[in-house]
């Protein structure tokens, strides 16, 4: 059996816009300022949220979720790094209670509970007064055990925080200090979420210009604190990692600012079985890397960088002849935008792409489906199986 041990802490928050990214990123940057080794995921299926975690501590971040590794398998990721850092922060999504459709099913509260992680629940208490304290009883009975430990208010004045203080600790909850309203570090948002942390060019000196302000209005030994009282988890050990069938495989992945998409575990297991990755730009690159034996065409936005990558054609030729030739591609979001026929941006402007798939890639106004997904196939020899299912996310 193998053990999740380790100070460690949930950020979640009410809902979806109350500042829970802005609020991790502050508290990863002040922990490392204050030299502890700090570890960071994001609950469920994001990218973005953990570019800005890298862009933070200058490591990898990861994801955790249920509906994908299940219990055992958050587990076991969560080990793999936390039992060897000083401290580890899990950034929740959504409201603390959203799961699969209105159910809580792999939300933020069932990974804490499955992971034994203290919770603070970020506020923002915009046009309340004694009514925050409704809103605080309601999360904290709502399931039990809420896991909640710790309160962060976002957007208020010293003063209002000196008002809202006494309310929580007579729900004996731990206040941990407040954001004020403040304009150094404010990540913006587009259509799949918030701009990537690589588009933000100064973002190391609003990290700075943001923490020399939390520096004095959180509290950092609470959340020290109550990072201690994580409870240890237990998981089945995997198979041991002498399984090397991909030795020797290189594997070309694209990474630029156009395919930034992808998620960090997917990476470590290939790496794991003995496979090189080798990078690539479908925006700069004239060619492919020599000598590869499969291509992972990851997602970002593509619609973003559409005349720079129609423009190099030589690239777009070289991956259509690999594809054709047989080689193995694994295609997603993006990636899987850039084998179409053509991508229309935003302004109605088309843009002739690599043409593999006879589709079109198009902008609509709003997003037509957003969550989890089920998939049973059939003699689809996908992966080299005929029958399987598998999980995904759209």
């Amino acid at each position: 059996m193998g053990t999740v041990s380790g100070k460690r802490l949930m950020i979640a928050g009410t809902g979806s816009g109350c500042g829970k990214t802005t609020a991790t990123c502050g508290i990863l940057y002040g922990l490392k300022k204050r030299g502890l080794s700090v570890e960071a995921w994001k609950s469920g299926p994001d990218y973005i949220d953990p570019m800005f975690h890298r862009r933070v501590l200058g490591t990898t971040s990861g994801n955790l979720d249920l509906y994908f590794s299940g219990v055992e398998g958050v587990r076991r990721l969560l080990a793999l790094r936390a039992n060897d850092a000083d401290i580890s922060i899990v950034e929740g999504a959504m409201g603390y209670y959203d799961g699969i459709g209105m159910t809580g099913e792999a939300g933020c509260q069932a990974l804490a509970e499955a992971t034994g992680l203290p919770v603070i629940l970020v506020v923002s208490p915009q046009g309340m007064g004694q009514s925050v304290g409704a809103l605080l009883q309601g999360f904290c009975q709502y399931v039990q055990p809420s896991r909640i430990a710790g309160i962060l208010f976002n957007r208020v004045s010293a003063s209002q925080y000196q008002r809202l203080r006494p309310l929580v600790e007579r729900m004996g909850l731990r206040a941990v200090g407040y954001i004020p309203v403040q304009e150094a570090f404010v990540p913006k948002s587009r259509h799949l979420g918030l701009v990537t942390a690589d588009e933000i060019p100064d973002f190391q000196e609003q990290m700075e210009r943001f923490y020399r302000i939390v520096e004095t209005t959180l509290d950092w030994q609470a959340l020290l604190d109550l990072a201690e009282t994580a409870r240890p988890v237990s998981f089945a050990d995997a198979s041991p990692e002498g399984n090397k069938e991909g030795a020797g495989l290189r594997i070309g992945i694209a990474r630029d600012e156009a395919f930034c998409f992808f998620y960090e575990d997917n990476l470590r297991w290939l790496q794991r079985r003995g496979c090189q990755l080798i990078p690539f730009s479908p925006l700069r690159d004239r060619k492919l890397p020599a000598e590869l034996d499969g291509m992972i065409l990851c997602g970002g936005y593509p619609e973003l960088h559409a005349r720079e990558l129609s423009a190099n054609r030589e690239m777009l030729t070289e991956i259509k002849a690999a594809l054709q030739r047989g080689m193995p591609c694994i295609a997603e979001c993006g990636g899987y935008l850039y084998l179409q026929q053509d991508l229309t941006d935003d302004k109605g402007q088309v843009y002739p792409l690599a043409g593999v798939f006879p589709g079109h890639g198009y902008c609509k106004k709003a997003l037509e489906r957003f969550g989890y997904i089920a998939i049973s196939l059939s003699g689809s020899r996908l992966f080299g199986e005929k029958e399987m299912s598998l999980r995904a996310h759209e």
